[in-house]
């Protein structure tokens, strides 16, 4: 078989040569998934750019949101783990970065020593008002070509790939 890179992804004639040597290939399902991920990454290196010309990660980003969202603009670490689905260790490590910089305040509350919230501060909300403009600028030249239809229709889509993946997921999980 000819050697191929991500750039140079395999057709449905190639595919189909595969389904010789492994019959349960459904070439139309693997062509499809090639090119789901081509997009998603092509999508992603554009995000990422805006993220990091923004000195943000996706996850610093997500966690602005969250405080700049949440009551008082203040959440327990906890809270913020739970809200990300992430480890409180990786949550940790991001919030030091983040009160580094000075975009969030991190304190004890006055009637239990043992809590600590975390609070938005000016700077951070600076932060997130300068890059929601070009956030949603990118998500509209990203997806802005879909009609209402399309875009229904892709969220259904996309709904039934993700119910597939975490239902894998859980049978792999047994």
């Amino acid at each position: 078989m000819d050697n191929f890179t991500f750039i140079d992804r395999p057709d449905n004639q190639r595919l189909q040569l595969m389904k010789n040597v492994y019959s349960e290939v459904n070439s139309d399902i693997v062509k499809l998934f090639i090119d789901f991920q081509w997009t998603y990454r092509n999508m992603q290196k554009q995000y990422d750019y805006i993220l990091d010309k923004n000195d943000l990660s996706e996850s610093r980003f997500i966690i602005l949101m969250f405080l700049y969202q949440a009551p008082n603009q203040t959440l327990l670490p906890s809270a913020i783990s739970e809200k990300l689905g992430a480890t409180r260790a990786t949550v940790s490590k991001l919030l030091k970065g983040m009160e580094m910089k000075g975009w969030i305040l991190k304190s004890t509350s006055t009637t239990d020593k043992r809590s600590l919230f975390v609070q938005l501060t000016e700077t951070g909300n600076h932060v997130l008002e300068k890059f929601l403009p070009g956030n949603f600028s990118i998500v509209n030249n990203l997806l802005g070509c879909l009609s209402n239809e399309e875009i229904q229709l892709l969220s259904n889509l996309l709904k039934k790939i993700n119910d597939s993946t975490q239902k894998y997921t859980q049978e792999k999980e047994k």
